[in-house]
């Protein structure tokens, strides 16, 4: 018998099925308690992870694909419901919460870092680790209907470029310590990120316009489209050494953008 469950729970259709058990009751169970469906996940998350019951390997294969198609579809709806105009109005107000917002945690990391009599490299590198913002409550605010609120597009607008801020300084922090830094590989870096948002934002949505004129109202072929835009400025963004959440937002405002029009 115990042979039998071991050989389940390295079953991925065990853990999956598992994942959707616990989607379907957690959630209503803690919203009649007065609390976020999304706090019942959490908890649920940490209860049947591998530091509590071990239920859910968080190492697995499957756990992490599904993680990976979570945060991606996360940042893509995001990106997809975000007012354009509001957030080409507020792009200021963004970047200067989003500046001030990674700042300011990135001077408290490195000088408590500094207090505990690390290295340069590590003190900068724990300041960047607490500048990364997170859209983790983000469903909850897509529920309530306020994602058009100013904000909220701020917010957003300022978590993309606090993710992408700290990305770069753990990027530049890891070339530091293997001896590999150097200012051209940062311009490289840069250069290569405006290109890569320049062919998805502008890209992705001509091609999307081409692709949906010929298809007509193919609901079946829209959705695998947009599906294969989605994964596809995700591993383009692993490709040039940025995390797969800005492809999937960077997507997610082509698509919003071709949508609008």
């Amino acid at each position: 018998m115990e042979h039998i469950l071991t050989s389940l729970s390295d079953t991925p259709l065990v853990g999956f099925t598992i994942l959707l058990l616990v989607i379907l009751t957690v959630p209503p169970i803690f919203e009649r308690l007065r609390l976020p469906g999304l706090v019942g996940l959490l908890v649920a998350g940490v209860a049947l992870g591998s530091d509590g019951l071990g239920v859910l390997d968080y190492d697995s294969e499957t756990m992490k694909l599904l993680s990976d198609i979570g945060k991606v579809y996360l940042m893509f709806v995001a990106g997809l419901e975000i007012d354009l105009i509001e957030f080409h109005k507020t792009r200021n107000r963004s970047l200067g919460f989003g500046l001030a917002t990674f700042l300011v945690p990135l001077i408290f990391g490195f000088t408590v870092g500094q207090m505990f009599g690390m290295g340069l490299n590590a003190s900068i590198l724990i300041g960047s680790l607490l500048a990364s913002h997170t859209l983790l409550g983000y469903p909850i605010v897509n529920r309530l209907g306020v994602t058009g609120n100013e904000a909220v597009t701020v917010t957003v607008g300022a978590t993309i470029f606090t993710d992408t801020a700290a990305l770069l300084v753990l990027a530049i922090c890891i070339s530091i310590h293997a001896g590999e830094f150097s200012t051209a590989s940062l311009i490289t870096q840069l250069g290569a990120l405006a290109i890569y948002s320049v062919i998805v934002l502008y890209g992705f949505a001509q091609a999307g316009k081409v692709f949906f004129r010929r298809t007509g109202n193919d609901e079946g072929n829209q959705f695998l489209f947009v599906l294969l835009a989605v994964f596809l400025a995700s591993v383009g963004a692993q490709v040039i050494n940025i995390d797969q959440i800005v492809g999937a937002f960077l997507a997610g405002l082509a698509v919003n953008g071709e949508g609008g029009r």
